[in-house]
């Protein structure tokens, strides 16, 4: 009984000292908000992990083909890009070369764009297409010259010196080399010897190594021989 006493004695006194308190806030709507911060940073956590790892993944996949994507289409136009820029570069050293080793009158060459082989030159002022061809040529011609894949020099084929039409023309390796000028019917002011001057520098026989190793140009038909150049003045 005494502990009765004590403990509502103390009751009493616990709530007079609380009168004139405020009443107590509600904790349960505060437990619940503080559950719910947590909960959000704990998702936010997660959220950014799994956003760290989604980008990870993203970047990855941009190096990937997307799925459906042709990847053999993908590769030859990675190849044909390739090979676009082997040709310009080729031109370009060919032209540097023609420039050299050509005589003075020959006052102006650029390439052809999206023909590896010819070149507009301007010769006493008047304009010209010129041919610089590394050609792969069918097995059955290679059969009449054994020998010539062996050969580290240029052989020569013919040798042309018509007034409208100049050209010099050799084998190489599994290639068919040319140098030609067409007049069109217009005397060409530059002789067969101007053009086979050319071929003998060691750098334009680098670019012949290279070009039979590795053709710019398809397969010269069967009879091919000496051909007109596709550009026209």
């Amino acid at each position: 009984m005494e502990n009765n006493d004590d403990i509502t004695l103390l009751r009493d006194a616990m709530d007079r000292t609380a009168d004139g308190l405020p009443p107590l806030p509600d904790l349960a709507p505060l437990a619940v908000r503080e559950g719910r911060r947590r909960r959000a940073r704990a998702r936010f956590a997660v959220g950014a992990a799994a956003f760290g790892v989604l980008t990870v993944g993203a970047l990855g996949l941009t190096l990937l083909p997307s799925p459906g994507t042709d990847v053999a289409g993908v590769a030859k136009h990675i190849d044909a890009e390739a090979e676009r820029e082997r040709a310009t570069e080729h031109q370009r050293k060919t032209a540097a070369l023609l420039d050299e080793l050509l005589p003075a009158k020959v006052t102006d060459i650029r390439p052809v764009e999206g023909q590896v082989a010819e070149y507009r030159i301007t010769v006493d002022d008047r304009p010209f297409i010129m041919t610089v061809s590394v050609r792969p040529m069918p097995a059955s011609l290679l059969q009449d010259c054994p020998d010539c894949e062996k050969d580290t020099r240029l052989k020569t084929v013919q040798i042309v010196d018509w007034a409208d039409f100049k050209a010099a023309q050799y084998w190489y390796g599994k290639s068919r080399v040319t140098l030609s000028v067409f007049g069109w019917g217009t005397a060409v002011p530059l002789t067969a010897r101007d053009l086979s001057a050319v071929t003998g520098d060691s750098r334009f026989l680098e670019l012949v190594k290279a070009g039979n190793a590795h053709p710019l140009e398809p397969e010269e038909p069967l009879g091919g021989g000496l051909t007109r150049p596709r550009t026209k003045l």
